[in-house]
């Protein structure tokens, strides 16, 4: 009787996991946005851990550590693939990453702000603002945690499961529109007094749907579906500096700057943003990360030869590894 029932439970388990193992992505999706809403529904608005220093971080480690749990418990031949979590190119993902997240925070959230003030108005205050900086480490670690869960969710685990059924073009769209939706919490609970709600949650959901199409663009034609670990590197530096440190006057508060009070300053920012961005689109759309990678080797050693002390170096320390 007790093999019996051992061999029911054993066969209880292995169904359970013949199940989820068997069941399309699609719906797998649809389960983990759902949770992941859940959590950010109750962080926000229930619970209001934005006005606390933990900042909602609950909403952003749970449902990574479901997501990823799941998959390394029933499918976690799947956790490259379409969570997008793989070491493929692993430091020319980050090295992609790391110029792409400084290229976005330098030009597009200091640089308008400081274009403005030395062209335009030499009077205008540039001093920076550290936001926070008793929580400067801790901050870091939060968007790291948030660019991991986002990347893994909206890139991968939707993006990939809306190809199974539609062409890559519309799971990037629908992916980004997701994604920009996902982000309209913010600015119902921050808009600034005298602003319009509607205005605010509207700007916020437009520009990071523009965002979540570039992400998903690079991730499907510049990566080749293989790798989000460039993105998660980008997407943390960019949260990260825009939502820490601040140029200028305004805004001073935590968050994304979508809007200025002094209208030049708004103008060349969003003069910036459409520059930046379009190039990015261009590039992330024509070339493949191999290219690009050949391409910087390619410099790499037009300057070592140009520069002498570098090509000498260079050649001792392969005489020195011949020797050894």
């Amino acid at each position: 009787m007790v093999t019996t029932m051992t061999q029911k439970s054993s066969d209880s388990v292995h169904d359970e996991k013949s199940m989820w193992a068997s069941m399309s992505i699609l719906k797998i999706s649809g389960i983990m946005l759902t949770i992941g809403v859940f959590w950010r529904i109750a962080d926000q608005f229930v619970f209001g851990l934005g006005e606390t220093w933990m900042n909602i971080l609950p909403s952003k480690l749970f449902p990574f550590l479901i997501i990823f749990g799941f998959f390394w418990k029933y499918r976690r031949e799947e956790i490259a693939s379409v969570l997008g979590l793989s070491r493929n190119q692993l430091k020319t993902q980050l090295a992609a990453g790391l110029v792409i997240g400084f290229l976005i925070s330098a030009l597009i959230d200091f640089g308008g702000t400081i274009f403005y003030g030395l062209v335009f108005d030499p009077t205008y205050p540039l001093e920076l603002h550290i936001l926070n900086q008793e929580l400067l480490g801790y901050m870091f670690l939060f968007f790291l945690t948030n660019a991991f869960l986002e990347e893994i969710l909206f890139r991968g685990l939707i993006q990939n499961s809306l190809k199974t059924r539609y062409s890559p073009k519309i799971a990037i769209v629908v992916s980004a529109i997701i994604f920009g939706v996902w982000h309209a919490g913010w600015p119902l609970l921050n808009a600034s007094p005298g602003e319009s709600v509607v205005t605010t949650v509207s700007m916020m959901v437009f520009f990071t749907a523009i965002l979540g199409l570039l992400f998903g663009i690079y991730y499907e034609r510049f990566s080749s579906g293989k790798s989000l670990m460039g993105l998660v590197v980008a997407h943390t530096i960019f949260n990260y500096v825009s939502e820490c440190f601040k140029i200028g006057p305004e805004p001073t508060m935590q968050g994304p700057d979508l809007g200025f009070a002094n209208s030049g300053v708004m103008a060349v920012s969003m003069l910036f943003f459409l520059l930046v961005f379009s190039v990015l689109f261009i590039v992330f759309w024509k070339y493949k990360i191999e290219q690009a990678a050949a391409r910087w080797n390619r410099i790499s050693a037009k300057v070592k030869n140009i520069v002498p002390g570098l090509s000498k170096k260079e050649t001792a320390e392969q005489d020195n590894n011949f020797e050894v």
